[in-house]
């Protein structure tokens, strides 16, 4: 399998993660590289459901 699969493997099964979730990994981070990695995912995250309460214009 290449890198390219497993990073679309990744994607799909981190893009309906729960903020919480992402929150969690990022203070159970066993190194500076995964902590900025988890931190991305969440504000990844966050941004989907930031734009998915504007589309529905519940601000």
């Amino acid at each position: 399998m290449s890198n390219i699969e497993i990073a679309r493997q990744l994607f799909n099964q981190c893009k309906d993660m729960d903020f919480d979730e992402t929150r969690e990994l990022v203070l159970m981070a066993e190194s500076e590289e995964e902590i900025e990695f988890f931190s991305l995912l969440s504000d990844f995250i966050l941004q989907k459901q930031q734009q998915e309460v504007i589309e529905q214009r519940r601000f």
